[in-house]
């Protein structure tokens, strides 16, 4: 089975950037941005982290921030309030800067298809 890819849009509150590639992962309770597009969104890391396990079962604390999320055949954006900012689950070959989770396909109500 291959791997799902979009180019996004992201917007924090004063900056946007498009043309992002966003992994799609629906095993992923959560969005994680990297922290090269957080330091381009002027996102300042806070002293609020939240606990996650990683795919290895490991547990982590990563700080989180909210940002609007619009995919490129997305009406319009959805805000995503608890976003990981995040390097290691980031697959840096394929150049991915974003894993979108399951918190991003639920509010935009995606259907994956994985047969073409």
């Amino acid at each position: 089975m291959g791997r799902k890819y979009t180019r996004i849009q992201v917007r924090s509150k004063d900056r946007a950037l498009s043309g992002i590639m966003a992994f799609i992962d629906c095993g992923s309770d959560l969005t994680i941005i990297s922290t090269k597009v957080a330091k381009r969104l002027k996102i300042k890391p806070q002293n609020i982290e939240r606990k996650w396990t990683a795919s290895d079962g490991d547990e982590r604390y990563s700080p989180i921030t909210e940002i609007e999320v619009r995919a490129e055949d997305d009406d319009g954006g959805v805000v995503l309030d608890d976003i990981l900012i995040e390097d290691s689950p980031l697959d840096k070959e394929s150049g991915e800067e974003v894993v979108l989770g399951l918190d991003y396909l639920q509010k935009t109500k995606k259907t994956l298809r994985f047969d073409d």
